[in-house]
């Protein structure tokens, strides 16, 4: 595989689960893999656009981060932001996965869309629900499994960037 260079995290409305994990990534970036991660991009998106901020159960996990994201502004996935990925990290198979193939079946996507879980070399219980409607605590339960596989990934992007040339 050749060097991780841009990544985005989606999911169907860019508010919950995709921003929390790209700002958290960026976070790491910025505070414990500045050399390593320093030529690359996290991104979000999400397939639907509904609301315009991202979800306060999201805002108010990473402010007990000291993430702060009440700038961040919610988008919906197009075909250039898909083209310049290297890498899509999805949450769920039917929902995302496959709604992204089947709205872009023009572009070859198998080799960089996957479940979040899955690139992270997890191999069971892969996909991570939504949590939008649900309490903070269990928000948070949900939260803490993309930060986990969030961590792993980087992880991965890491090895992957630092064995290969150029």
């Amino acid at each position: 595989m050749s060097k991780i260079r841009n990544v985005l995290f989606l999911c169907a409305g860019n508010t919950c689960r995709s921003p929390f994990a790209s700002e958290f990534a960026k976070w790491l970036k910025n505070t414990k893999f500045i050399n390593e991660l320093r030529d690359v991009e996290f991104d979000s998106a999400g397939l639907y656009h509904y609301y315009e901020t991202a979800q306060d159960g999201t805002v108010n996990y990473l402010q007990s981060k000291g993430i702060d994201i009440t700038d961040f502004r919610t988008k919906r996935v197009d075909e250039d932001l898909v083209k310049k990925q290297d890498l899509i990290l999805a949450f769920e198979q039917k929902r995302h996965i496959n709604k992204l193939k089947r709205r872009f079946k023009n572009l070859d996507l198998d080799e960089k869309v996957f479940l979040l879980l899955e690139y992270a070399g997890e191999t069971k219980d892969l996909e991570i629900e939504d949590p939008f409607y649900l309490e903070q605590k269990e928000y948070n339960e949900i939260l803490k499994r993309i930060e986990d596989g969030v961590l792993k990934v980087i992880k991965r992007i890491i090895n992957i960037n630092s064995s290969e040339k150029g």
